[in-house]
């Protein structure tokens, strides 16, 4: 039986993944190191990039491969001029992260909206203090990117009861998620939002796109939800209009620099929900990850098209997301 051999990229001193149902399937090459990898190029075609944050095919470029899959739904660190300007065919993991993210999409608004951080901190004080909170029925949402993250997130708000306008690249109808509006449009869309939700992937479109201008059009008390990718948002923007009380509050599952340094300001907030970009991680998902590349694996063996695949060259070329040392 035909065995191709199958890179899979595993962070120094991290936990190989559950690999089991690859193996009856291919020949499984661990690589940890540049050097590593450039060794296994030689004799492989095939990558499963089961960590998202490695630079290591930003240092060593594809290659003689011809197909990378990756275990996110973002392609982040395939998006250098070597890789999109190849012939190497990409696609992700998707169905594994969307709905998770969305449900912690709306259980930090309810949180938010439920003040369960104070009331948590009145349990640690002992202090019986009643108060009134907001309802989250036609709460006003701007949801912007209607990727696969951002569609999951809007049908999950509005089944809630919210009210969510989406923004995309271009103005049009989508037959799930009716209208979108354009991203040129949002400056004037961000004044009616009570809530904003950002699902957008890194490109040189999106990095930066919301910054100290863009944060002051957002309505005063309104709060901000990211769950995209760190650099779209400006951090020391979004701290500015936190503390000068323009916003009321925000939910960051990802940042520019992961791991989130200790010395970040944004660690001290008490409005500024810290999470270490995991709102798509339920208890398994690592298994569920590979299920979804041995699909796609058996699909490429016998020459079926694949699933998932992923144009890059439509989301262009960035520099690499900044790590800790």
């Amino acid at each position: 039986m035909y065995r191709p051999k199958v890179i899979v990229i595993v962070p120094q001193g991290g936990q190989v993944p559950p690999l089991a149902a690859v193996e009856p399937e291919a020949e499984v090459l661990v690589v940890r190191t540049a050097d590593e990898l450039r060794a296994a190029q030689e004799n492989a075609e095939i990558l499963f990039l089961n960590d998202f944050r490695s630079t290591l095919l930003r240092e060593v470029g594809p290659g003689r491969l011809r197909w990378i899959h990756t275990s996110s739904i973002g392609m982040d660190p395939l998006l250098t001029e070597s890789i999109v300007n190849s012939d190497v065919v990409a696609s992700n993991s998707r169905g594994v992260c969307e709905r998770p993210i969305a449900e912690w999409v709306l259980g930090v608004l309810l949180m938010f909206t439920k003040d369960l951080r104070r009331t948590i901190e009145l349990q640690r004080q002992h202090r019986w203090q009643h108060r009134e909170t907001e309802p989250i029925l036609g709460r006003k949402v701007l949801v912007v990117g209607p990727g696969p993250v951002g569609r999951e997130t809007v049908l999950l708000l509005r089944a809630a009861g919210m009210d969510v306008t989406v923004v995309g690249r271009t103005a049009r109808q989508d037959p799930a998620l009716g209208a979108i509006a354009s991203i040129a449009d949002l400056d004037e869309l961000l004044p009616g939002a009570d809530d904003v939700v950002l699902t957008l992937p890194l490109t040189e479109d999106t990095r930066g796109l919301f910054d100290a201008s863009r944060l002051k059009k957002m309505r005063r008390g309104a709060r901000l939800v990211n769950v995209g990718r760190g650099a779209v948002l400006v951090a020391d923007d979004l701290l500015a209009a936190v503390d000068d009380d323009h916003l009321d509050a925000a939910a960051l599952d990802v940042f520019e620099q992961e791991p989130l340094p200790a010395n970040s300001p944004l660690w001290s907030r008490d409005n500024i929900l810290v999470s270490p970009h995991a709102s798509g991680d339920l208890v398994g998902w690592r298994s569920r990850v590979v299920d979804s590349f041995v699909e796609n694996l058996r699909r490429w063996k016998v020459g079926e098209p694949l699933r998932d695949v992923v144009d890059l060259r439509k989301l262009g070329i960035t520099a690499p997301a900044s790590t800790a040392p």
